[in-house]
Formats: structure tokens, C-alpha cells, sequence
């Protein structure tokens, strides 16, 4: 049995005791803690920005004036800079960046625009803080992938500087789910089921529109974004919205890099210590990174 298979499997039995409740999750998401720990030589401060809580990683030997602003998955009802940590620690150190993570509020106690909003506060902030956007780049994973682009929407809209780009790592594009619950790969994906995006989707959208692009980006106009990379598992039932923003975006000109990884799960990059995959996934974040901004 390869390493996938079995990382897979595990996934799988894991998911069955976890009932679609949002008690469950939390929990579940909370004991995950002991298994994250940051690699060596990061520096790492807790601060606050606008009533936002932040955490700014800097590696003492591989950092530069890159900022990545990282905006953490789960569905926008779990997930934490905590869980997250070490995932973006690898990213900062492969991309040779600072990073600063956003602890955005959370649903159901508080539902859309309330993410967005907080990431938003934090982007001025760099700003702000003369950080050029030409050296931030957005990234996020899950949810958090899809909040990066409606992060960029909402940039582009308020006519202020747009960041060098965005990295999505298994981006959750279509909170109406259309595509994810008819996907072909539904059989293979071990972690998200029709049942659970539902679950996540309804308790963040609340009474919006789910079709609205700052919560489905791929619903949005794409006109004015900057250079995207996409990472997505070929197992993942996420994938065909990934593959259709794409086409949509080469249809508007708009750069985006799709890579879909065969046999890769939801977010696999998580599993750096132990796939190989992951290891030259981030690899390929960190050689996207330096290409669009150039130190």
C-alpha cells in the first residue's frame, strides 16, 4: 500500500466519527494542535491589527521584504492561526517571505461579510504601513483560498493597489455547491462529502446569496486580478470549479496557473513531513512567489 493510499484511508476512518456537527468539528479541530509545530529558526509575534489578531512569522535565515498575508482554512467555521501555523511557516520559508496570518471571526456566530471584513482591515493595514503591494501576495487554503480571491475583488473595488498575486491551495470556490456535489471524483475524495460542504456553506453564507462572487469567487469578474496559482488534488471534489475558474479567467486574460496534482487529497501540503508531494508542492508555491515578486 503506497503512502497516499494509506494517508487516505486514515482520512477516511477518521471522518466517520465525526458527525456533521459544528461541536465535533471544533473539537476535532482543536485536538489536531499537538500534531503542528512550527520548523526551526522562526520567529514568531502575536499582535493585533484593527481588533484583529495577527501572527507574523519571520524565518531568521530565509526571509526577505516579501509579504505573504495568509488567510487560514476551515470551512469559515473552524480553523485557527494555530492549526495553521506550521503550513505557513513551510510556505514563508519556500518563498523566503514574512507572513502574516489573520485570525478572521468565525461562522456561525459571525457570518459573512465578517471574514472579509477582518481580512480586508489587515490588508490596509500593510498598506499602511508602506509595505508596497507589489511585494504582498495573498494566500489561503480551503476557504481560505476562496477568501483570497474575494479578497482581490474587494481590493480591486475599492481602487486600492492590488497585490503581485494570490496562491490557493485547494480553494473552495462555489459556496452553492452546484458543482462539488455532482463532481466524478465524489467517490475518491476521503475528507469532503455533498452533506458537509452543505453544512459549512449555509452556516457561513447565512441569508446571502451563494451565488454573490465575494462568496463564490467563481462567479466573480475577474477583470484587474493579478497572477493566481491554483493547487488542487486530482482526488478532490473541488477540483471541477478550480478547473472552470481557470478557463474562465484565460477567457478574460487574467493569469492563472492551475496545477492539479494526481492522487492528491484536500489541502495535502498539510502532510509535508510525510508526502513528498507535499514537500514539492510548496516548493512550487515558493517558485511562484519569487517569480512575481522578484527581490
Amino acid at each position: 500500500m503506497s503512502r497516499i493510499t494509506l494517508i487516505k484511508n486514515v482520512i477516511r476512518l477518521g471522518m466517520k466519527f465525526i458527525p456533521n456537527q459544528l461541536n465535533a468539528y471544533r473539537l476535532c479541530s482543536k485536538s489536531g494542535h499537538f500534531l503542528i509545530k512550527p520548523p526551526k529558526g522562526m520567529q514568531i509575534d502575536y499582535t493585533k491589527v484593527d481588533d484583529v489578531p495577527v501572527v507574523w512569522l519571520n524565518h531568521k535565515t530565509h526571509c526577505s521584504s516579501r509579504v505573504i498575508l495568509y488567510l487560514h482554512g476551515g470551512g469559515y467555521l473552524i480553523g485557527s492561526t494555530r492549526t495553521h501555523i506550521e503550513l505557513a511557516s513551510r510556505i514563508a520559508r519556500a518563498c523566503k517571505a514574512q507572513v502574516v496570518m489573520a485570525e478572521y471571526r468565525l461562522a456561525p456566530e459571525y457570518p459573512y461579510p465578517a471574514a472579509l471584513e477582518d481580512v480586508f482591515a489587515v490588508y490596509k493595514h500593510l498598506l499602511r504601513e508602506r509595505i508596497s503591494a507589489k511585494k504582498i501576495v495573498i494566500a489561503g487554503d480551503s476557504a481560505g483560498g476562496g477568501l483570497s480571491l474575494a479578497l482581490l475583488q474587494h481590493i480591486r473595488d475599492h481602487k486600492l493597489d492590488v497585490p503581485a498575486g494570490a496562491v490557493c491551495l485547494s480553494p473552495w470556490l462555489d459556496l452553492s455547491c452546484s458543482m462539488s456535489s455532482l463532481a466524478k471524483t465524489l467517490h475518491r475524495d476521503p475528507l469532503i462529502t455533498p452533506e458537509r460542504i452543505r453544512y459549512f456553506a449555509r452556516h457561513y453564507a447565512g441569508a446571502s446569496d451563494r451565488t454573490q462572487p465575494r462568496l463564490s469567487p467563481l462567479f466573480a469578474e475577474l477583470k484587474g486580478l493579478p497572477p493566481i496559482l491554483i493547487q488542487v488534488g486530482g482526488d478532490e471534489v473541488l477540483l471541477p470549479e478550480c478547473e472552470l475558474f481557470q478557463a474562465r479567467a484565460e477567457s478574460e486574460g487574467i493569469q492563472v496557473e492551475l496545477q492539479v496534482w494526481p492522487e492528491m487529497f484536500h489541502v495535502w501540503q498539510f502532510a509535508f513531513r510525510w508526502l513528498p508531494e507535499a514537500r514539492r508542492a510548496v516548493s512550487q508555491i515558493g517558485y511562484f512567489v519569487r517569480q512575481i515578486v522578484p527581490v
